[in-house]
């Protein structure tokens, strides 16, 4: 491969336009990733803090999914539990019932996708 400035050989390839850079183009060595340009460090530095912003608001809605699967859990169970004593009716007891046990474990799970991703815990 060759270098997109001097036709010599490359050594590293641009993280963001995929270019391939010579040793003489190389900005630092010591960088964790190579780019070609100035352009290219802001649109690679703008691409990361999309992708953090993504991953916030993913944390986010996790976390508030799971508070609203326990909400609805629990208020299907309270269902459940007035449907036992107040309307008798077996099929609105176990499908009241179910939905609580279904509501209670996705917001179990979402709990545990919001704790895995979190990175302060």
């Amino acid at each position: 491969m060759k270098c997109f400035k001097h036709q010599t050989e490359a050594v590293a390839v641009c993280a963001y336009c995929g270019r391939a850079l010579c040793a003489d183009c190389v900005p630092s060595p010591a960088a964790q990733r190579m780019v070609c340009s100035d352009a290219c460090t802001i649109a690679l530095t703008r691409a990361d803090m999309a992708m953090d912003l993504i991953l916030q608001k993913s944390l986010q809605s996790a976390r508030a999914s799971a508070f609203y699967s326990y909400l609805c859990g629990g208020l299907s169970a309270a269902g459940a539990v007035g449907a036992w004593f107040y309307l008798p009716v077996p099929f609105l007891v176990w499908f009241t019932a179910g939905c609580s046990v279904v509501f209670i474990t996705s917001g179990i799970w979402y709990g545990r996708i919001a704790r895995k991703s979190d990175p302060v815990r």
